[in-house]
């Protein structure tokens, strides 16, 4: 059953189904609620997700110097007493603004966290450098010490390196494998070196929360800007979050428009809840710490749920990211999601290549980003991916490679359009409505129904339980003397499909 037959089911059962839309928006809420606890009640099969992740190495003067075939080292400039390291050269890997950002710099054997990141050449600390100058320096090194989770993760089951992607691991078994959890505190106890490198990580360990600070207010101030070909007499509504170290926050409060006039952009504005406009300074050497909005880059969003001709809601919110959009042929981020600078108090949008509803939805909805640490800390990889240049183009910039494999339960994805399918077998169907029927009756006073309802659930969640569920079942059994041979051994390189 879709959205739309899990509401038209419980209008039936209640008998009475008004189509009115404040009345099937607060139904809809009740049975994602329903959902959420469901999908959540147990470890189930079926909520688990499988992906690779890539590793980051370390950069350093020497690597990035190969990679990016120059002749002479990367070297760096930092002063006593500023933010400010300056490379000699626009390093490739730096271009990748939400890994390296949040990321570790060790600077004459002492560690600063990296603020902000400009132009793969200007690097600005959340400290104040505290040794010597250093006037074109080699012995600096970037180091990826934190991993985030994926926003959709409830809670990691295995991560490890395994024979794929890259696939030349040779002999009788995979030579890595399982990165096994340690606990913090365990960790701690045995004082294990926080900075110990090795090409594999043998375990990690669950590192603190990250929350990222909510979006405030959105203003469309200007519907009229020039240049644009979104279509007239449109309804939109927008909304923003920010975006730090790569990790998104809870959204802005929504702002609708209607494009009535023959401009064909709007303007969209980012807005503090005393009505200030949202935006960082420039650096400044005086500068000791980072300014309040510092490396707080934003990110917009649609809501996909709209009627674009009336601007009537079709049910609840369903944010869709902004992306680039423009040529696909002359830019080669056309499916990459717009991120506004943190310098910026605002962003134009020009094209209706821009909102295509099939782009990714919003999935964060707290700013809560979980995060682990490797350990060993992973310093190597199995593919280099040269520079490219064109000219005085750079088309493909130096990166190198190394993945690892994680399995983890995943989030629930909303129940927002009327034709969204919960996520879980059929048979769990029935008790998304049978778990919304207790909350509606608990909401109406009716308690003798709820508990009906709610009897309904438990006992049919138990069946369930058996199917969905994993379970080793085991028999303890004395061991056998054995008055022949020695016991038969198999080959493990056999242990595969032949057929």
């Amino acid at each position: 059953m879709n959205l739309t037959a899990l509401r038209q089911k419980i209008k039936n059962i209640t008998d009475y189904s008004p189509e009115l839309q404040p009345y099937n928006e607060q139904l809809d809420d009740l049975i994602n609620d329903a959902y959420y606890s469901i999908y959540t009640k147990k470890r189930w099969n079926f909520t688990t997700k499988i992906d690779t992740f890539k590793f980051y190495p370390d950069m350093y003067s020497g690597r990035e110097t190969e990679g990016m075939g120059y002749s002479t080292p990367v070297q760096c400039q930092v002063l006593s007493g500023s933010r400010l390291v300056e490379m000699s050269v626009a390093v490739d890997r730096l271009y990748q603004q939400d890994v390296w950002e949040g990321a570790i710099i060790e600077l004459a054997n002492m560690e600063y966290t990296i603020s902000k990141i400009t132009n793969g050449r200007y690097i600005i600390l959340t400290e104040d450098y505290m040794g010597e100058d250093l006037i074109a320096y080699e012995g600096w090194r970037i180091k990826k010490r934190y991993y985030d989770l994926p926003q959709d993760c409830l809670e990691l089951l295995y991560v490890g390196h395994r024979d794929y992607p890259y696939t030349t691991v040779s002999g009788m078994s995979n030579p890595y494998g399982k990165s096994s959890a340690i606990l913090p505190a365990t960790e701690e106890r045995f004082n294990m070196r926080v900075d110990y490198s090795q090409p594999y990580a043998e375990a990690y360990i669950n590192s603190p929360t990250v929350q990222i600070k909510p979006a405030e207010r959105t203003a469309i101030e200007n519907a009229d800007v020039e240049g644009g070909t979104l279509p007239n007499n449109t309804y939109y509504e927008f909304c923003w979050a920010f975006v730090k170290d790569g990790k998104v926050g809870p959204l802005s409060e929504p702002s609708n428009v209607h494009l009535h006039g023959n401009s064909g952009a709007l303007e969209i504005s980012f807005y503090s809840w005393n009505d200030e406009l949202i935006f960082a300074d420039s650096f400044d050497f005086a500068d000791q710490r980072p300014t309040q909005w510092e490396g707080y880059r934003k990110v917009l969003f649609f809501n996909k749920n709209l009627d674009p001709k009336t601007g009537e809601h079709r049910g609840l919110h369903c944010w869709v990211a902004v992306t680039q959009g423009g040529t696909r042929s002359l830019n080669n981020k056309y499916l990459e999601p717009v991120v506004v600078s943190d310098e910026d108090s605002s962003y134009i949008i020009t094209s209706p290549t821009q909102l295509d509803s099939g782009s990714p939805r919003y999935i964060e909805r707290d700013g809560l980003h979980q995060q682990i640490r490797f350990y060993p800390r992973v310093d190597g990889y199995d593919i280099t991916v040269p520079r490219v240049n064109v000219g005085p183009t750079i088309t493909q910039y130096f990166d190198i490679y190394r993945e690892g494999v994680r399995r983890y339960m995943k989030k629930p994805q909303d129940l927002v359009l009327g034709t969204d399918v919960p996520d879980m077998p059929v048979e769990f169907h029935q008790l998304i409505v049978y778990k919304a029927l207790e909350d509606i009756y608990l909401k109406l006073g009716q308690a003798d129904m709820a508990r009906t309802y709610e009897k309904k659930y438990e006992a049919e969640v138990k069946g369930l339980e058996k199917r969905y569920v994993d379970k080793i079942d085991y028999q303890v059994q004395r061991g056998q003397f054995n008055y022949g041979s020695s016991p038969a051994r198999f080959d493990v390189s056999q242990l595969h499909y032949r057929g």
